[in-house]
């Protein structure tokens, strides 16, 4: 089993540009890179779509640089003291999330998000050896279903579980436990794959086994002290490292 966002799916630029047409529509100008709020991402408590939009319009609003942000002792204690004094209204809120939506679900922009091709290839290379893969994201649905539609990966994987199936996303093991149930699988024999905070802690919370993936939003360090079991650059290096006769 595995996240999408980073693993499967490379969605940093398309995300980043969403980002900034969501915060034009509020008249503030995202000043970051790419691989700053690919980052910013990474820390389980901003992982879903509308925590992080609420913290990026913090940090924007604020006039704070997003880098001085990531030398603080504490950042996400910090970001969250921003979000208290500088955080959208609910009118605000509501403009970015449809703005953001709106973009992503672009045709034009959905056909910019290309698979990771080592993810792709992770997911052949495991669906060969006979293991079911399921597919768990923080994602809405209607962006992940109209992603996988238009590169035609249906058969790719064998359950899907976005967001919105869900009553809590990542970190909580809500949508990690529903994937064992519909691919019938106990979890305490599952793996789970993820380049994120929210992603390891949600394999542990679920009692799977927490394997690292690195897309540059999480350093490995970070990803071994919250309790993953191994990290690997990518899901294909992982699927022959298992090929290879290794055991988890």
């Amino acid at each position: 089993m595995a996240d999408m966002e980073g693993v499967i799916r490379d969605s940093k630029n398309a995300f980043h540009h969403g980002y900034e047409y969501a915060l034009a529509s509020v008249g503030l100008r995202l000043v970051a890179y790419p691989d700053e709020t690919w980052r910013l991402r990474g820390y389980h408590q901003f992982n879903h779509t509308r925590s992080f939009l609420k913290a990026l319009y913090s940090i924007t609003k604020s006039g704070e640089d997003l880098t001085r942000v990531f030398w603080k002792k504490y950042p996400t204690e910090y970001v969250n003291e921003l979000i208290k004094k500088s955080g959208p209204n609910k009118e605000a809120m509501e403009k970015i999330e449809n703005s953001y939506k709106k973009y992503i679900l672009s045709p034009r922009v959905l056909r910019r998000i290309p698979p990771v091709r080592a993810g792709k290839i992770g997911v052949k290379l495991m669906k060969e050896d006979g293991y079911p893969v399921g597919v768990v994201t923080n994602s809405p649905s209607d962006y992940n279903t109209a992603w996988i539609t238009h590169k035609k990966l249906h058969n790719h994987f064998d359950t899907i579980i976005t967001a919105d199936d869900v009553g809590m996303p990542k970190p909580a093991p809500d949508s990690i436990l529903k994937a064992c149930a519909k691919l019938g699988v106990k979890p305490k024999n599952t793996v789970y794959a993820g380049d994120t905070e929210a992603d390891i802690m949600a394999a542990k919370n679920a009692g799977c086994v927490p394997i690292g993936i690195l897309s540059g939003g999480t350093e490995r360090r970070v990803l071994r002290e919250l309790g993953a079991a191994y990290v690997f650059k990518n899901l294909t290096e992982f699927a022959l490292w298992v090929r290879h006769g290794n055991k988890i």
